[in-house]
């Protein structure tokens, strides 16, 4: 089946989001008011002229994607029907030339407002800014890119077939290097690297992939420098900055193990020796970013791990910061978690029979939903370190790398879905 690289991003990037306008529409159903939430309103980089209502919000998300899908479906149908290679390529970048035309058009048609608000998402996060503010909708947006990490890496290479179609090279000094001639020899060795340029991403793959946690982290330390010193947000920005950080050497060690083994570089007596210890590292660097990040999906990002004597998973890394009374001549009362919460409401405190390690709030009764969604992030956490790793073949499955990301995708559809409905509960 013909399935190129470059339309295989371009249908998991489509299929996000038709998962995105999925995430509105079911959290509409559930009566979960998106949009104060992800504070897209109050933003300047992403606020439109026009008015948008989050009944409607996941219509054009809809509409959108379908419009873009349909384009790619007839790039990739023409495509197909062609044995060159190179007419095959110059269709590819011609469709991606129409969605990205489409995207940023300056009209207002095609779902103007959600166009402009993906674009501005963009610009914020990329911006290096320390003093702007986080929202919800730059968390959310930071941590899609995230999980689309390895495909950036994937587009620098359709991006570099491209640039050969558009730049094209002759090679014809074969002939040259044959009969002896030094210049051609040489010629013909750099003819070979250029030829081999675009089968792997090299340093710019690892920039390219490193990017989005880069983009996650400077946020963490933007709202780190803006929470109250010593304080539990504090804390608790912090420990997500070495979160994001903790992915970089699963990144490098993997680059460096592709390096030895797949392009051959440091082919000497050493060579052995590096790949052990760099096997060995990128093994413990992938079980603490894997277990450290659903850790941080299940206490944090979903606020699970509730006990009814009031403590919770997210007290091992940042409890919440003790409440006290007005003082009583020189004492001050110090009010426990559990019973702060029962003080706020007499429902909340009816509340605290509820299933093991959830929470008191939530917005779906069924708590099967929430173990299940803990369950698979937990696989697909592991089986994601799969595709990072350079070290291990999956591009030599059948569309293996496309299996994989298309998993990603599901495993940060749920973990939305359940993030913005902790912060509808809470």
């Amino acid at each position: 089946m013909y399935f190129p690289v470059a339309f295989q991003i371009l249908f998991l990037v489509l299929l996000a989001a038709f998962g995105w306008g999925l995430n509105l529409r079911l959290l509409s159903q559930a009566g979960v008011e998106v949009r104060p939430i992800l504070q897209l309103a109050q933003l300047p980089a992403v606020r439109s002229d026009v008015d948008w209502i989050d009944d409607g919000l996941h219509q054009n998300v809809f509409r959108l994607a379908a419009v873009l899908s349909g384009v790619a479906v007839a790039g990739w149908a023409l495509s197909a029907l062609s044995s060159d290679p190179r007419l095959q390529t110059a269709v590819a970048l011609l469709t991606y030339v129409v969605v990205i035309a489409m995207l940023v058009m300056p009209r207002r048609a095609l779902c103007y407002t959600v166009r402009r608000q993906f674009t501005g998402l963009l610009a914020r996060i990329a911006k290096p800014s320390l003093s702007d503010p986080v929202c919800l909708a730059d968390v959310v947006m930071a941590d899609i890119m995230t999980s689309c990490a390895r495909m950036f890496a994937d587009l620098f290479l359709v991006a570099c077939q491209f640039g050969g179609l558009l730049w094209p090279r002759r090679y014809g000094t074969a002939l040259a290097a044959r009969r002896g001639d030094l210049g051609g020899l040489i010629e013909l060795v750099r003819e070979q690297h250029e030829q081999r340029a675009c089968t792997s991403s090299g340093i710019a793959g690892v920039l390219l992939v490193s990017a989005p946690y880069a983009f996650r982290l400077r946020q963490c330390i933007n709202e780190y420098f803006r929470a109250e010193p010593e304080s539990s947000a504090a804390r608790r920005h912090l420990a997500n900055a070495i979160k994001y950080a903790s992915s970089f050497p699963v990144i490098a060690l993997s680059a460096t193990q592709r390096q030895v083994t797949v392009d051959g570089i440091m082919e000497t007596k050493y060579s052995d020796w590096v790949l052990r210890v760099a096997f060995a590292l990128w093994i413990a660097a992938v079980v603490f970013n894997s277990l450290y990040s659903f850790y941080w999906d299940v206490a944090f990002d979903w606020d699970l791990g509730h006990t009814a004597a009031g403590w919770k998973l997210s007290d091992i890394i940042a409890p919440a910061d003790e409440k006290s009374a007005p003082n009583l001549g020189s004492r001050a009362v110090v009010i426990s978690p559990a019973d702060a919460l029962a003080q706020q409401s007499p429902e909340l405190s009816r509340q605290r029979d509820f299933p093991r390690l959830l929470r008191p709030r939530r917005r779906f009764a069924s708590h099967r939903v929430y173990y299940a969604a803990i369950a698979l992030d937990f696989l697909l956490r592991i089986a994601w370190t799969m595709k990072l790793s350079s070290y291990i073949h999956i591009d030599s499955m059948a569309y293996g790398a496309f299996w994989l990301n298309l998993l990603e995708i599901y495993r940060r559809w749920q973990w939305t879905f359940l993030r913005i409905e902790k912060e509808a509960a809470s």
